[in-house]
């Protein structure tokens, strides 16, 4: 019998995967499409939280903890596959004057590299910048990396480790017996499973319903567009508001995103294309010269207070979940695969597990995604 049953293949799934067969465990995927497909695919790569100061201490640790693994991890599979993640330090612009006073003590608070920017600083630190923007924030460690890129080279190396990856096996629900699950039914057939680990995004709730936990997680759309320019067109991150340019190494230039409460919709729209480029060009004047080579969308696992739930299923003691990352679900895959391996193989926690457990999960419903990632 396979030691480990993941359901779900996004970013999540992978890393999580990844690490227990690195730790000698055997392991099968199972994921109702191809993996990484969805939100995962979809997001812009940027390894920090936007505005981090607006976050709860427990989703600022495990992003600390990513960003110290981030470099590693894509260093070794770029190694391992021949497939280079392109992880980049291009350091985050932050030009909407959001709570300065805030970022400061953030900064100071989690040790990180934060300068303010006046008018002549944020051009010689980006010159493709509207001039008329006066003053911002400069992050220089933030780094990055592209997103299909970074699953192809976990796909990848999951084919290396032997990990058996189940494509459109669809999981319906649980058989159980007692106190344990015993298997996954679905649309291949039934699966006997020893521990089976849930992290299937956006769909988890729905399958977490099967078992009798009802979590408060919600898809939430986001849509994207990207610029084909020449490249060094855009040197760094930039951040006004709700809005985001994402600098590519081939010069592509990614500019995101939404936040839409619309359910499993993922269609994108018009007047969100147009309202996208426009938020690029007011950033960036530039970008008006070049064409808009793709339009797409995803769904994010939406979570209450963007922390996500990581823990044991309070009624079978072998399952467990890792879901609700909402906007942060690649930036925090290395840490939240620490965390599962820790809390599967009973071996000391990275962090204080409690925190993201089925408890603290639903204590913090009052507070909504968007309240909090604008």
């Amino acid at each position: 019998m396979t030691d480990f049953t993941i359901i779900g293949g996004g970013v999540i799934g992978m890393m999580v995967a990844r690490e227990l067969a690195l730790d000698g465990a055997s392991v099968e995927l199972l994921e109702s499409g191809e993996p990484g497909r969805e939100a995962s695919w979809a997001g812009g790569g940027i390894l920090s939280p936007l505005h981090p100061w607006r976050y709860p201490d427990p989703l600022l640790r495990l992003a600390a903890r990513s960003q110290q693994l981030f470099k590693t991890v894509a260093d070794s599979l770029h190694e391992t596959t021949g497939i280079d993640p392109e992880w980049r330090k291009c350091g985050l612009l932050i030009v909407d004057g959001a709570e300065k006073s805030d970022a400061l003590a953030w900064g100071n608070r989690w040790n990180m590299s934060l300068q303010t920017l006046d008018q002549s600083a944020l051009l010689d630190c980006e010159p493709a910048l509207n001039p008329t923007i006066a003053e911002g924030l400069y992050l220089p460690e933030i780094a990055q990396v592209r997103n299909p890129r970074m699953l192809a080279a976990l796909k990848a190396h999951l084919n290396l480790l032997k990990v058996a990856i189940r494509p459109n096996t669809r999981v319906e629900k649980f058989s159980t017996s007692g106190s344990k699950i015993t298997g996954a039914i679905t649309n291949q057939g039934n699966i006997t499973i020893n521990t089976g680990i849930i992290c299937a995004g956006a769909w988890g709730a729905k399958l977490l319903a099967t078992t009798g936990l009802q979590l408060p997680l919600e898809p939430v759309r986001g849509q994207m567009i990207v610029i084909n320019t020449p490249t060094n067109t855009l040197r760094r991150i930039v951040l006004n508001g709700a809005r985001y340019l994402i600098p590519r190494k081939d010069g592509r230039v990614l500019i995101g995103s939404t936040i839409e409460h619309c359910g499993f919709d993922k269609q994108t729209t018009a007047s969100t294309l147009k309202d996208l480029q426009t938020a690029a060009i007011k950033m960036a004047p530039c970008l008006a010269d070049w064409p808009i080579e793709h339009h797409w969308a995803g769904l994010r696992p939406g979570s209450p207070s963007g922390v996500p739930y990581i823990g044991p299923h309070p009624s079978f003691t072998n399952l467990y979940s890792a879901l609700g990352h909402f906007r942060n679900g690649l930036m925090l895959a290395p840490a939240t695969a620490e965390l599962v391996k820790t809390l599967v193989t009973n071996s000391p926690p990275i962090v204080n597990a409690t925190d993201y457990d089925h408890h603290s999960f639903v204590a913090g419903s009052a507070r909504q995604p968007d309240r909090i990632s604008t």
